[in-house]
Formats: structure tokens, C-alpha cells, sequence
């Protein structure tokens, strides 16, 4: 028994059928390879529909031209013009009929001049494009779906630069959002590989996460933009996440003055927070510093044992917003230290105590300089607010890291790795409209 799949036609009580695909004979499943259609019949059938309804769209075309000629409207069809359009599922040939009117020719469709693919086929490329390499998504695109053109990567890198440029254009429109209460933001830097010498190893990719109170989470990017440019983007990403009059902003930094300042620009009064986050990355490394102590002095474990009590106490202090702790904590853990060296004339290894000196040092030349901008992080984590950017490193990681990190060696164009971070963030964002996508 041979199976036939058609199209069919019903108007009027008349039925008329196309044929457009022969499956062959359907068997019991024996094996269960066998369950239904293979991915390579299932690529040949969604081809071979796609042929059948663009044939009768193109004759449903002419139709339309020669009602439009005989109705009097005073156009003359002038001739027919072949266009090929990319889809997903296969390459579309229609004969486009063109008018002549007042010695003006123009086509009988409003398609774009010079448009070479569906946007339902870019939107499918950019988004595929923006989570993985280009010639990956060419692979994948080639693996799944019936397409003889349209997938090779520069195609795609194109549309990328295409779709970043009309995303950041359009990133200047203000859509309006629930009033949001309050607001944390939280800004920061990281540096992708750069393939132009002329513009250094680096490029410094400025980015930012915003969270209301209500609704979903922001995430905005830039490269190459000077100071005002980033706070006019700033400030645009506030609005579309709510800002008014009377919203509570909190700003989360790293404690650059520059960030600070990016902030200000854009509008936010209220003083920066030096966010919890960076805090705990350097008290870290004191706190591995002293847990260290155990392996490599084993001789004083009571010496140990203060010291490491000593350092836990710092992180209650600091947690608490007394940018003082560190000085104490020094001068309660030094006396310890002078115990470092053995009765008799042999010397006790000086690497260990060092580095938990040069690491308390160093916690403590931050924290003085940050002293204005932290905060009691206990009482504010009590009242169920943020108090650092763990959001932001997030952030950080599906926005660059995951697409654009220096360990996978990638470099990129200041133009090129813009754009896609404007496409990456707009489907994040789920602003990334498939009308845009239109060339």
C-alpha cells in the first residue's frame, strides 16, 4: 500500500487535490528506527509542502495582478519579475508581477526592494546566531531543516550586524512598563579579545543589569560608546523597567568612580553601594590564607586557631558596614604572628604568614577607599533587599562570557561584537521583534 500525502481544495462544493509528496509504503515498526518519519523524510516532506503552497500563492499572485488590471485602476501589468526568497523550510521561486503606471514601474506586493528572505527566516538565524558560534548555527540550521541557501555563517554574521544596528535604533523608542517601586541596578566592565591592533588587545564591554521590584529583569550592553552615550543607555533601560518620580534606585558598583558616575549621569540621585560581592571575593582570600595556616604551620594550633577565629570575626564586622574592622583585625592578628619562629636558631618559613598578611593588606587599602559607600549589608539583607551584583555577574555570563569569553580565544570587531550583544540582550529582554528583522 503505497501512502500519498496531498493538498486539497474545497470551494463550492468542488474538491480539487494536489499530490505533494509520496511516502511509500508504511510498514509495521519492527525495529524502532523505524517510528515514524526520519528526520531526512521529515526534511523531504516539509520541502516538498512548501513547493506546493508556493506554486499556488504565485498563481494566486497572478490572479490577483489581472483582476487589478481589469478593474480599471489604470496600472498595466508590464511583466513578471522572479524572485527567490529564503524560508526555513526551502528556497521559495515566485514570478512577482510588476505594474506600469504613468511610466513608473512598481511591483505588485509592498516587499521590501532588496529583500532576500522571509523575517520569520532571519529572526530563526539571529536568535540562533546570538547563543552560538556562526558556523555552528550554519551546521545546525543545515542538521534540522530542508534549506539549500541562506545558512552560510557570514550570512549570519550579517544578519547580526543588521538586527544589532535596527535593535540599538530602536532602543531610543520608550515602550511603557508597570511603575516600578523600586529598583536595583547594578553596573560593571569586563574585556573580550579584539582582532584590530589599531584599537588594542582589548575591548571594554560595558554592562548592566537592572531588577524591580515586579516584573522581569533587564540586562543592556555597549562597545565603544563614550561616557554620556552609556548614560543616555542607562537611563533608557530604567524607564522601560519602570522608573518615575518616585522610584527607589540602588545602584551596585565595584567601586570605580567611573561607574559611579555613569549612574549619576543618567539621572540616579540616590549615593552608590559598594556591592557585597567584591567585598567577599578579597575577604576570601584572606579567610583561604588563614585556613592554610593548618597544613603549613601544624606546630602552633593554637596560634592557627585565633588567627582563623580573628578572621571570621572580620567578616561578621564587615557584613555589619564597619569599614574599621579590618585595621583591628590587623592589629589583634600581628602579636600572633611574631610567633613564627622556632626557639632554637632555625627559621620557620615566612610564605605562609606573608601571605595572609599581604592579603589583609590589600582588604584593607579597598575597604578604606571604599569606606563611604558600604553599607550595613545584615540590616539591609534583613529587610529582603539586594546588597551585591550577583545578578550582574549573571549577567555578565550569558551576555559575554558564554558567547564572547577570552579563554575560547574568539576576537571580535568593536562593530561586530556591539551588535550582537544588542541582539543577545533584546532576546533576553524579549524585546527582539520579528517585524524588525525585515531588511
Amino acid at each position: 500500500m503505497t501512502w500519498i500525502i496531498k493538498l486539497c481544495e474545497v470551494e463550492d462544493g468542488k474538491r480539487r487535490e494536489r499530490t505533494v509528496f509520496t511516502l511509500g509504503e508504511v510498514g509495521a515498526p519492527i525495529s524502532i528506527d523505524d517510528v515514524g518519519l526520519s528526520l531526512e523524510e521529515g526534511k523531504a516532506v516539509m520541502a516538498a509542502i512548501q513547493r506546493a503552497v508556493v506554486s499556488i500563492q504565485s498563481s494566486a499572485l497572478a490572479e490577483y495582478a489581472r483582476t487589478k488590471v481589469r478593474n480599471g485602476t489604470g496600472a498595466v501589468l508590464k511583466d513578471y519579475r522572479r524572485r527567490r526568497i529564503q524560508t526555513a523550510y526551502g528556497t521559495a521561486e515566485l514570478k512577482v508581477p510588476r505594474f506600469e503606471n504613468d511610466g513608473s514601474v512598481e511591483p505588485c506586493t509592498n516587499w521590501p526592494a532588496n529583500c532576500r528572505s522571509t523575517p520569520e527566516f532571519d529572526t530563526l538565524r539571529a536568535r540562533l546566531s546570538a547563543w552560538m558560534s556562526y558556523r555552528a548555527a550554519e551546521r545546525l540550521l543545515g542538521e534540522l531543516l530542508p534549506i539549500e541557501g541562506g545558512r552560510h555563517h557570514t550570512t549570519f554574521r550579517n544578519r547580526i550586524l543588521i538586527e544589532g544596528a535596527v535593535t540599538d535604533r530602536a532602543s531610543d523608542v520608550r515602550t511603557p512598563e508597570t511603575a516600578a517601586k523600586k529598583l536595583n541596578l547594578g553596573l560593571d566592565c569586563t574585556y573580550i579579545r579584539s582582532n584590530d591592533p589599531t584599537e588594542g588587545r582589548l575591548h571594554e564591554v560595558f554592562f548592566g543589569h537592572i531588577e524591580p521590584d515586579a516584573g522581569n529583569s533587564r540586562v543592556f550592553s555597549s562597545i565603544g560608546e563614550n561616557g554620556p552615550d552609556r548614560s543616555r543607555r542607562i537611563r533608557r533601560n530604567l524607564e522601560k523597567a519602570g522608573l518615575t518620580d518616585v522610584t527607589s534606585v540602588s545602584t551596585f558598583t565595584d567601586g570605580g568612580n567611573g561607574l559611579r558616575e555613569l549612574a549619576r549621569g543618567s539621572g540616579v540621585t540616590e549615593k552608590p553601594i559598594l556591592d557585597w560581592h567584591h567585598i567577599a571575593q578579597r575577604l576570601q582570600h584572606v579567610r583561604q590564607a588563614a585556613a592554610g595556616l593548618t597544613t603549613s604551620v601544624p606546630d602552633l594550633p593554637e596560634v592557627t586557631a585565633k588567627i582563623i577565629d580573628e578572621v571570621e570575626r572580620l567578616r561578621w564586622r564587615l557584613w555589619h558596614g564597619k569599614p574599621n574592622a579590618v585595621s583591628e583585625a590587623l592589629a589583634k592578628i600581628r602579636p600572633l604572628i611574631k610567633t613564627r619562629r622556632r626557639p632554637s636558631k632555625q627559621r620557620r618559613p615566612l610564605r605562609p604568614w606573608n601571605t595572609l598578611m599581604s592579603s589583609l593588606y590589600f582588604l584593607r587599602k579597598y575597604t578604606g577607599g571604599q569606606e563611604a559607600w558600604m553599607i550595613n549589608y545584615a540590616q539591609r539583607h534583613r529587610r529582603g533587599d539586594r546588597v551585591g551584583t550577583s545578578q550582574t555577574e549573571s549577567a555578565a555570563n550569558s551576555l559575554v562570557n558564554k558567547r564572547m569569553n577570552k579563554s575560547q580565544q574568539m576576537r571580535w570587531s568593536s562593530t561586530g561584537a556591539h551588535c550582537l550583544l544588542q541582539v543577545r540582550a533584546a532576546i533576553i529582554n524579549g524585546d527582539l521583534a520579528p517585524c524588525s528583522l525585515q531588511n
